[in-house]
């Protein structure tokens, strides 16, 4: 009764489903091998007894025939109970190894795809905006997550080797593992590329306003220079009427003239900015400070022109009247 017992262990046993990656399953097979150790402890008990009730016969026996099957029975029956005993105990260390590895990439993929799946989140509010500040924050924020994404490269690759040590302790479903792991290894590449080309992006647009505002303020000192000359003029009335003051004028305009195609390039350069502008972005800021630059450098440009004009006209009367005196 117990060698047919043992002979259905062991085909069960040999029968036993294959060791698999994935951690419900290996949970569930663990239970079923922990049962079946259960039910060979409980059988233990009957084992030993017909061990001892064999060994106690032997004794009362006489050699012959009878002794040498009964012998040969006992072999036969610790042989059976020895080799089940060990390959119920080597496929319970090897679930429980197994699982062991799988919780510990269950763990790693844990720790990575909620990040995964907020630091996309994260990425849909990072826009290009044409408000310098809010754009410099925006660039610091995507660099910020730029860099934590590189830091985060290190628990991929644990998480890359936590599958791989899975895979050669299992016996099946390991591709469902090699997809779960290259599907995470496309996101995080997917994440790092679309950071990298937004944080450019960013930072293309930063420094194209930062041109924009350099270029604004250098006319705008010239004008301002431009217009305090005349200022001084104005102020001094009749005495500004000197050769010395027709220089500056002219050296005012030889400096406008310069300015020409520096104002010109401002306007060009805002209409660039505003055709890659983001659908919905104010631009009126950009246009108005274009705008002020064009006008005004037009309307300096006039009165220094005018003022050396009359200056002249002024010098040339001097020296006509200068000349009838003499």
């Amino acid at each position: 009764e117990l060698r047919t017992w043992l002979d259905d262990k062991l085909c069960q046993q040999a029968q036993s489903q294959p060791i698999s990656a994935k951690l419900e399953r290996l949970q569930s097979q663990i239970q079923e091998q922990e049962e079946f150790q259960k039910s060979l402890n409980q059988h233990s008990g009957s084992y030993e007894m017909i061990v001892a009730e064999g060994e106690s016969l032997l004794l009362s026996v006489q050699p012959g025939e009878e002794k040498t099957t009964l012998q040969n029975q006992l072999v036969s029956l610790k042989t059976h109970w020895e080799e089940l005993s060990k390959q119920a105990a080597d496929r319970h260390s090897k679930l429980k190894d197994c699982l062991q590895k799988a919780q510990k990439y269950q763990r790693h993929t844990e720790d990575l795809l909620p990040w995964v799946e907020d630091c996309k989140a994260k990425m849909s509010e990072l826009e290009v905006t044409l408000d310098p500040v809010q754009l410099e924050a925006t660039l610091l924020r995507s660099k910020a997550m730029l860099s934590d994404v590189e830091k985060r490269r290190s628990l991929l690759e644990m998480l890359n080797s936590a599958a791989v040590i899975l895979i050669d302790a299992s016996q099946t479903d390991e591709d469902d593992i090699r997809d779960e792991k290259a599907g995470i290894n496309q996101k995080m590449d997917a994440i790092t590329e679309e950071l990298q080309a937004k944080t450019g992006s960013l930072d293309e647009m930063s420094q194209r306003l930062k041109e924009f505002q350099e270029s604004f303020k250098n006319i705008e000192k010239k004008l301002e220079g431009a217009k305090h000359q005349l200022e001084i003029f104005n102020a001094l009335g009749p005495q500004a009427c000197s050769n010395k003051n027709l220089e500056k004028l002219r050296a005012q305009q030889e400096v406008l003239h310069a300015l020409e195609p520096q104002v010109d390039y401002l306007k060009n350069f805002t209409q660039g900015l505003v055709e890659d502008a983001p659908d919905g972005s104010d631009c009126s800021q950009l246009l108005n400070q274009a705008e002020v630059a064009q006008e005004d450098f037009k309307a300096v440009k006039q009165k220094v022109n005018d003022c050396c004009v009359l200056m002249e006209n002024k010098l040339e009367g001097i020296g006509q009247f200068s000349s009838r005196v003499r």
